[in-house]
């Protein structure tokens, strides 16, 4: 607004920030959800499609209601550029020695994980997912959307939208908050990794600008994890 304070810009912002993710948060949780999908949008009388569609609605949904809605209200509301807030590579050296790092910092921790009898329980998401080699892409694809979806959000427009007006740490303290709530219901073994995640990750965005490393280490922890969980169980069983 003209001759409005600076500080009073970014304060408004930050307030933008945090309650438009509150809200956005609700409405992907309930009418993005899978069971959103069976109950209102379901179509067809097959469990394991039905199942599967359902989860496949549920990770569109995070990159529509988290991702691109996000990248609205920085481009329509801020008039700022998207690409500021993480989605582009200024260094992609870096940004390829930082994601392939954590893959294989991660490697171990997931195959160990996928030995866990709660993550078993758990994933995949998509119960058909081992049913062949096409099914688990399919999968990955639209869990690969999830991860852009939800990275976007809490790290790119919740932790970079208001770090400039609180300071990186407490920027990084509101992310940390936010992605150990979003956990809650989750394994144990699941809430330490994502409470370390919630640290070193908006770490890594903080020094190369970008989501994209993070985007690739933290979808490479859940497909990898659906995969060992499916060798695991024996394989594709191309039911």
């Amino acid at each position: 607004m003209p001759g409005e304070k600076p500080s009073t810009k970014k304060q408004l912002k930050t307030l933008i920030v945090l309650v438009s993710v509150s809200i956005l948060y609700l409405i992907y949780r309930y009418q993005g959800s899978a069971d959103f999908f069976i109950l209102y949008l379901n179509r067809s009388f097959d469990y394991s499609n039905a199942q599967a569609s359902a989860q496949y609605y549920q990770w569109g949904m995070a990159l529509f209601v988290l991702g691109f809605i996000p990248a609205l209200i920085i481009k329509l509301g801020f008039r700022e550029r998207v690409r500021d807030y993480g989605l582009q590579i200024k260094r992609p050296l870096m940004v390829l020695l930082i994601t392939l790092f954590g893959i294989a910092f991660l490697t171990p921790l997931v195959y160990l994980g996928s030995k866990n009898y709660e993550f078993q329980a758990l994933y995949p998401l998509v119960l058909n997912a081992g049913n062949s080699p096409a099914a688990f892409v399919k999968s990955a694809a639209f869990y690969f959307l999830y991860y852009v979806g939800y990275e976007f959000c809490f790290r790119g427009f919740l932790f970079m939208g208001i770090k400039d007006d609180i300071g990186d740490w407490q920027a990084l303290g509101v992310s940390l908050i936010a992605t150990v709530l979003l956990h809650v219901s989750q394994p144990q073994a699941e809430m330490i990794m994502a409470f370390l995640a919630g640290v070193a990750f908006p770490l890594i965005v903080k020094k190369m600008r970008t989501i994209w490393p993070v985007v690739f280490i933290h979808a490479y922890a859940g497909i990898a994890l659906d995969y060992w969980i499916i060798m695991a169980r024996g394989g594709f069983s191309y039911t």
